[in-house]
């Protein structure tokens, strides 16, 4: 069974609209549904691997952090995330709490000009952002807090989740080796290509191509989450094949798509 998740770094009632899952199995949609929260979602996660330890989930979030600044905390990516589900970071986020922090973040992450000027020439992507980087696929860094499309939010919350279901057994690829249940990165975009995702005519079209029970129809029409989670689960049903260990990513992760592993 293939799950993805449309994640979010909404906060409150936000998070039920804006967080979206799709499951599929044997080439089709099966179930498409909002209304959770993250830590709602981390839990069905939880108990959906306990009863198909052969899960594969896509989470729709950075998994870690460029490796300058992981080498220059000293963190390995599992202490990131441990740091993170502990909001403690640095000092001041444990003082603060990280959704107070991340309105008044420490460099080198920021959500204003003088903060993102702060940075300099340090490199603000990881290796496989840059890998995907092409016309109509711009990843944003995830130091950036604030703005339109940003992940940075949605990242920092997302690593307590990798924290959580890392504890409960779930391999996260490419830190560890790929066994199942497993967790890998994705990234939407990539994996619905041209379409303009924004206008639910668009979508509309190019859900006209693809087979979908007509309740889940509605809902992917309806929502760009929405439809996020339902094109991202059938790709990934589709398109998963055995995947090769990274070493190369090993600190910042590396993003999942049907080519991993060729």
């Amino acid at each position: 069974m293939f799950v993805a998740i449309d994640w979010s770094g909404r906060r409150g009632a936000d998070q039920r609209r804006a967080l979206w899952l799709g499951t599929a199995r044997e080439g089709a949609l099966v179930r498409l549904e909002g209304g959770r929260t993250r830590a709602e979602l981390v839990d069905l996660l939880i108990a959906a691997a306990d009863r198909d330890p052969d899960l594969v989930v896509g989470l729709d979030f950075a998994f870690s952090l460029p490796a300058w600044y992981l080498r220059g905390h000293r963190r390995a990516p599992r202490q990131l995330w441990s740091a993170l589900a502990d909001e403690a970071l640095t000092p001041a986020m444990q003082h603060a709490g990280l959704a107070a922090w991340m309105n008044r973040p420490e460099p080198p992450f920021w959500t204003t000009a003088a903060g993102h000027a702060a940075l300099g020439d340090r490199e603000p992507f990881r290796r496989t952002e840059l890998d995907v980087r092409a016309p109509g696929v711009q990843p944003k860094s995830v130091f950036q807090l604030v703005g339109a499309g940003q992940v940075g939010r949605g990242s920092l919350y997302g690593m307590q989740a990798l924290h959580r279901l890392a504890a409960a057994g779930f391999s996260v690829w490419p830190f560890d080796p790929p066994a199942r249940p497993l967790v890998v990165e994705i990234f939407p975009r990539l994996l619905t290509r041209a379409v303009v995702k924004s206008s639910q005519a668009a979508r509309a079209r190019y859900l006209a191509d693809v087979a979908l029970p007509p309740a889940l129809h509605a809902h992917a029409e309806a929502s760009e989450d929405a439809f996020d989670a339902a094109i991202s689960a059938l790709a990934m049903e589709r398109g998963f094949g055995p995947l090769a260990e990274e070493p190369a990513y090993a600190l910042e992760g590396k993003i999942w798509t049907p080519d991993s592993g060729h």
